[in-house]
């Protein structure tokens, strides 16, 4: 029998995905395609990316520096698709986190994360990609606070009040509620789990009057009000959990000053 034209093959069954994800950054890359083009290819790609085994795959494709490149790209959707991407690729997989830690790509995303100027859209992504790196992840936990990634997300916290993004205040107080429920989850193997003075220096940078700070900035907003104040009580809730935590809420002016304000269109609340 005479052997099929490749052509014809992945006319039928489809182009491997490795051919696929190369392409995908082949579009993105090229000076020609349109805007929206080079956002669909990205857009392609984190679809890709869902698969673990493509997402291991970035680092032997050569992908990732080329999605770091991307992070700086003039166009601020293609920095937030390139995040997303990445944010995608990292969640749950260790290879992947060993490759992004490999190619330095943490202090990248972190530097979009805490600029104050940049689209709001990019930083949400931003935040997505460092929390998939840091989650789960002891190794990357350690290079994040090496990098005073804990000093940042503090800023950050502080900057998204101040812009009254709301949701965003909402993902930084749900990184840090996760970050502390990790750290004292002993059912999690110690190796992927932070360590317990991680709790200590929550506490001692602030967290807890920054968040009962964008308690009260938010507590007149219908939006956000309510999801806010869910937010940083069940972060409270989990620090207390902890002596250090217990007594930095129990101290807090701010916290007791939020929970006076709240208002609620269901006082059972």
């Amino acid at each position: 029998p005479q052997k099929l034209d490749p052509a014809v093959i992945d006319m039928i069954l489809g182009k491997p995905a490795s051919v696929q994800m190369t392409e995908c950054l082949d579009a993105v890359e090229n000076s020609s395609t349109p805007s929206e083009a080079r956002i669909i290819a990205l857009d392609d790609l984190e679809m890709l990316v869902g698969n673990i085994d493509n997402a291991s795959n970035v680092e032997p494709l050569g992908l990732w520096p080329r999605l770091g490149t991307l992070y700086d790209d003039a166009d601020a959707g293609v920095r937030a698709g390139a995040l997303w991407v990445s944010a995608t690729a990292l969640q749950h997989n260790q290879k992947a986190q060993a490759a992004f830690s490999k190619h330095a790509l943490l202090a990248k995303a972190l530097r979009l994360l805490e600029d104050g100027k940049e689209d709001a859209v990019v930083r949400a992504k931003a935040l997505l990609c460092v929390s998939a790196f840091v989650r789960a992840n002891a190794a990357g936990l350690a290079e994040f606070v090496a990098l005073d990634g804990l000093a940042l997300l503090r800023r950050a916290l502080d900057t998204a009040t101040e812009q009254s993004l709301g949701a965003h205040v909402q993902r930084l107080l749900f990184l840090l509620t996760a970050l502390v429920d990790e750290a004292l989850d002993e059912s999690t193997p110690e190796a992927q789990r932070p360590a317990a003075r991680l709790t200590a220096a929550i506490a001692d940078l602030g967290f807890v009057d920054a968040a009962a700070n964008a308690m009260l900035h938010f507590a007149s907003d219908d939006s956000f009000a309510r999801s806010v104040f869910g937010r940083a009580a069940a972060f409270f809730v989990s620090l207390s959990a902890t002596p250090d935590g217990r007594a930095a809420v129990r101290a807090s002016a701010p916290v007791r000053q939020a929970c006076a304000a709240a208002t609620l269109a269901d006082p059972d609340d």
